[in-house]
């Protein structure tokens, strides 16, 4: 089956289900509620973004819910405002509720983040509740008008479903466009590691805030739906605290990451109260018992459950068959094969040997405290060469990384990159200047697919935003084959090529070593900050590393190492800064080093190894 029937696939099954359903179901009763469920289901959508892809905890949807319900319930009540427009002022006022809720919650996480979203659900009940003369307080707001097409009021539950079922197409449809995206990986890169999203050039701020932005307008849409239909009356009860935690165990059931999975547990939860009516008086505890096994045996939800079913895994080795990441990929492979192996990598730089300094530190400093971590550092690197940054345990080494990749705020000192002054720059501005890092505990991806975390590591040389991402402009998908060509180069050039597909976490230790690196290449870096890279590698696995730092440095990407493995350090470097309690000691050649005194006595020992 070629793409483009896949392609009409889908939408010609929803059209047919939408189509079909009010005529199987006749009952006004059962319509309702199915509406109600895709009401919940858009709010767990917009959770999901929040939750699933940035993983940032909000137990306040119920709280934007019921800010897009209240909008368009005023605006089309008491201003006259058409029903069609009150929904986009439900998104926008939501999505600005939303902002408003992520500037201050930025460096919150967990069960803080979580605290100060259930403080934002309580004060929107307690104005709902008191600012009578707006919302007419908790009598609530009545006679809410239905949409009309034409001079034809959709009104009754069945056409209203019509409605409601467009609404949640297009919104899954832009919730799963987003997560393939630069936009999408920006999330998904938070989620799983929010240090190396930085350090990967993805703007963590911008990119969080927009998903609660998001998150929220979605909530609004629901709250649209939800004040136009049914009963066409809101209050403020409705949209509780306890609504927030409903709407977030629907959308961990379903399977947490997924958004087919937020429909399922938002519709599996509305439905599911009534048809275990018959049960009486113990239904509600049956109900409540089922979500608990649910969530012992399933713990990844119901999407997860059958995501790894063999059948689930068969359909969408076959969906993605023929998918544009996966032709390239192949055609990526069919190219190598034919030209006998041969790898474009990076583009050389001709700066081998100039002198010219590269990165300049001039008394850096950074203090915890009474500890001097950093004291007065000065140092400086040359393009085209590898300099390493040895020392003992606690000298300062990683702290001095990590002020130079923005991690850190130095507390003196100044930082200078190609004669920019980077010193307490943000991580992903620094990036996007010229440098890369890798980590001395590895900070990959490990959710994600190994060329999902090399295109991250091209986040900050692609500029598909929020629109060309849902929308998947011939420009974005442009942006999106040519950054995966950069990424399948830089996993060519690491000996990854063949892995593409493979989850982050499921390779070797000494891939993921390899991984990382690839990440970090994929940038363009003009300066790549190594933080113990053979660390844990067996011998052979440290020879080709030798082998590949060779290979970087000769097409221009100058190199600054931190390693504990002496014999590398002495056999790549051209030059070596010693550290010791925070203190520079020395510097010079491999050879120069290799007889200081000083650093015999505080480092190397009385016989140069591993260290």
């Amino acid at each position: 089956m070629n793409t483009r029937i896949k392609s009409l696939l889908v939408p010609a099954v929803l059209v047919v289900v939408v189509l079909l359903l009010p005529r199987f179901i006749t009952s006004s009763y059962w319509l309702n509620l199915i509406n109600l469920a895709i009401s919940f289901s858009i709010a767990c959508l917009g959770l999901n973004i929040v939750l699933g892809y940035t993983g940032q905890l909000s137990l306040a949807q119920a709280a934007f819910w019921g800010v897009g319900a209240y909008t368009s319930a005023i605006l089309t009540t008491q201003l006259g405002l058409p029903v069609w427009a009150g929904i986009f002022a439900a998104f926008f006022v939501a999505a600005l509720c939303g902002v408003l809720l992520g500037i201050p919650t930025l460096k919150l996480s967990g069960h803080y983040l979580a605290m100060a979203t259930i403080g934002f659900g309580i004060i929107v009940q307690l104005i709902l509740v008191n600012e009578i003369w707006l919302t007419n307080g908790s009598d609530g707001i009545t006679k809410i008008p239905s949409p009309w097409i034409g001079s034809f009021e959709l009104k009754d539950p069945a056409t209203f479903f019509y409605v409601a079922a467009v609404s949640l197409i297009l919104l899954t449809w832009g919730a799963i466009h987003l997560k393939n995206s630069r936009v999408g990986r920006a999330f998904m890169a938070i989620r799983e590691n929010e240090m190396a999203a930085g350090t990967t050039g993805v703007d963590t701020t911008y990119y969080k805030i927009m998903a609660f932005a998001l998150s929220a307008g979605y909530a609004g849409v629901g709250g649209w739906l939800f004040a136009h239909g049914g009963s066409h009356y809101i209050s403020p009860d409705t949209f509780s605290f306890d609504q927030s935690v409903i709407l977030l165990v629907m959308t961990v059931l379903g399977g947490n990451g997924s958004a087919i999975g937020s429909i399922v547990g938002g519709t599996l939860l509305t439905l599911l109260p009534e048809v275990l009516r018959f049960l009486k008086d113990s239904y509600m505890m049956v109900y409540a018992a089922g979500i608990v096994l649910i969530m012992i045996f399933m713990p990844r939800g119901i999407a997860g459950l059958v995501s790894n079913m063999p059948i689930s895994l068969r359909l969408r080795t076959w969906w993605n068959a023929d998918s544009v990441a996966t032709l390239q990929v192949a055609a990526t492979a069919s190219s190598r094969e034919n030209s006998g192996g041969s790898q474009k990598a990076f583009t050389p730089r001709d700066c081998s040997g100039s002198g010219e300094v590269l990165l300049t530190v001039k008394g850096l400093a950074k203090h915890f405290g009474g500890l001097k971590a950093v004291d007065g550092v000065d140092m400086a690197v040359r393009r085209g060469e590898i300099q390493a940054l040895i020392g003992p345990n606690g000298s300062g080494k990683t702290t001095i990384l990590n002020m130079l990749s923005g991690l850190y705020v130095p507390t003196a000192g100044e930082i200078s990159l190609g004669g920019a002054a980077i010193a307490g720059k943000k991580p992903h501005i620094i990036t996007s200047l010229g440098m890369a890092r890798t980590f001395q505990n590895i900070r990959l991806f490990g959710e994600l697919t190994v060329l999902e975390n090399v295109l991250i590591g091209r986040h900050c040389h692609s500029r598909a935003g929020l629109f060309t991402s849902i929308l998947r402009l011939p420009s974005q998908k442009a942006e999106e084959a040519a950054i995966r060509a950069k990424a399948l180069e830089m996993l060519e050039f690491v000996g990854l090529n063949g892995k593409e597909f493979a989850q982050a976490n499921s390779l070797p230790y000494g891939q993921q070593r390899l991984l990382e690196l690839a990440r970090a290449l994929a940038s363009d870096p003009q300066l790549l900050l190594l933080d113990e890279p053979a660390a844990g590698l067996n011998a052979a696995e440290t020879e080709a590393l030798v082998g590949l730092l060779f290979q970087i440095c000769t097409r221009g990407v100058t190199i600054l190492l931190v390693e504990h493995d002496m014999n590398l350090v002495m056999n790549v470097s051209d030059h070596i800064t010693v550290l010791n309690f925070g203190k520079k000691i020395a510097e010079g050649s491999a050879e120069e080093i290799e007889k200081n005194q000083e650093v015999i006595d505080a480092y190397l020992g009385t016989e140069v190894g591993n260290a």
